[in-house]
């Protein structure tokens, strides 16, 4: 079974037992949306109809991508939400969230803040990121599993010009994630 902990910017499905998430029940998705599920990570996380998803594993790090571009065809994406999972061996999960978001609020002078959401530890950070090709918004999240000492890092990201239509959708996904507790 799992167990729904509310939360104001987030949520996130525990699992209590170590059932399979396709078998556990997470609730219907808001409309336009469907679950992406990641078998490996016991986790499912909302995908717009008509976006793309991708899964890529490098030195240890597995990423995922739901975007609104086929990386594939295009190799890059301009909106849409990363994730990356990083099993961490020797450095505490919750320290180097902390961390990171701390450096990037002070390279990108980004607005930071930082949760306890259950068993977890979360530190948010919203940037933006000029050159070239223009400006781009991020909203960040590192969530922090202290049991595990596995660190989650999602973004989400889009051309400053197209921000809040794009926020509008990438808060839905980043507001409502399902992520086992024992990963």
């Amino acid at each position: 079974m799992m167990k729904l902990v509310p939360l104001v910017l987030l949520t996130l499905f525990v699992t209590l037992s170590v059932q399979s998430i396709a078998v556990v029940d997470v609730p219907p998705p808001p409309s336009g949306f469907t679950w992406q599920e990641i078998p490996e990570l016991k986790a499912a996380f909302l995908k717009p109809n008509g976006w793309f998803f991708k899964r890529e594993e490098q030195k240890g790090t597995l990423a995922y991508f739901i975007t609104r571009e086929n990386i594939d065809k295009n190799g890059q994406f301009q909106t849409g939400l990363s994730v990356n999972v990083f099993h961490l061996k020797k450095d505490p999960a919750v320290e180097r969230g902390k961390y990171m978001i701390d450096q990037l609020a002070t390279t990108k002078h980004g607005e930071k803040w930082t949760r306890d959401v259950g068993p977890f530890r979360e530190f948010g950070c919203l940037t933006k990121d000029t050159d070239s090709s223009g400006t781009i918004v991020m909203q960040t999240l590192m969530v922090a599993n202290p049991k595990t000492n596995t660190l989650y890092m999602f973004i989400f990201e889009s051309p400053e010009s197209e921000w809040d239509a794009a926020w509008k959708i990438g808060k839905q996904i980043m507001d409502t994630l399902a992520i086992d507790d024992e990963i």
